[in-house]
């Protein structure tokens, strides 16, 4: 008997896959990374954590890797950090394959690439994409050059982030930025960048 359940984030239509207690550790993002999406994630990263934030392996029953499954045109970057974060802590006991297929776009890009080491995987027809981050910031002179400064600083923290879980430098992941477009890359390009281990 399974207790696989998918839930739909009715703003976006975004599917979370998580598992039951009886399933393999199994979790996926279907869609746009929102905040529905990463409270639902986020509490499926703790729930394999023995339930706990500062678990250690001696606490957990299962040390099974973690299977994420990606799809997802990218989404809040800031709700990316919650569930991006979370794997950090989640790794120190145990590891997350990721897995990307059809399109992982923008801030999912991260997600993706923040898989445990020699354990990223890409189908060989996903597209991924890179780009600035955007705001739809409104208001004030005053509010707007606020949204602006945090922007940046945001934008910063999602190319450090893709620098350490890379072969490129964070001059050259500025540099693709730099076209001011949408940058689609293949899977062998992904390969080849080190945003994934196997296709």
């Amino acid at each position: 008997m399974t207790t696989e359940e998918e839930t739909e984030d009715p703003e976006t239509g975004s599917m979370m896959m998580t598992g039951g207690p009886e399933d393999p550790p199994l979790m996926g993002l279907v869609g746009d990374i929102t905040e529905g999406a990463a409270q639902q994630l986020a509490m499926s990263l703790v729930s394999f954590n023995g339930g706990r934030m500062l678990a250690s392996v001696e606490d957990l029953d299962d040390t099974e890797d973690i299977e994420f499954l990606i799809s997802s045109g990218g989404g809040s970057v800031n709700d990316m950090f919650t569930v991006y974060d979370l794997m950090r802590t989640v790794k120190n006991n145990r590891d997350i394959a990721t897995f990307g297929y059809g399109r992982v776009y923008s801030a999912a890009v991260l997600l993706l690439a923040a898989g445990t080491p020699g354990k990223r995987y890409l189908s060989k027809n996903t597209r991924v994409m890179i780009h600035h981050c955007s705001s739809n910031a409104s208001g004030t002179h005053p509010d707007i050059r606020s949204n602006f400064d945090e922007l940046k600083k945001v934008e910063d923290m999602m190319v450090e982030g893709l620098a350490e879980h890379s072969h490129l430098s964070v001059g050259e992941i500025y540099n693709i930025m730099s076209r001011n477009t949408d940058e689609f890359f293949s899977a062998d390009d992904a390969l080849e960048m080190g945003l994934v281990d196997k296709i």
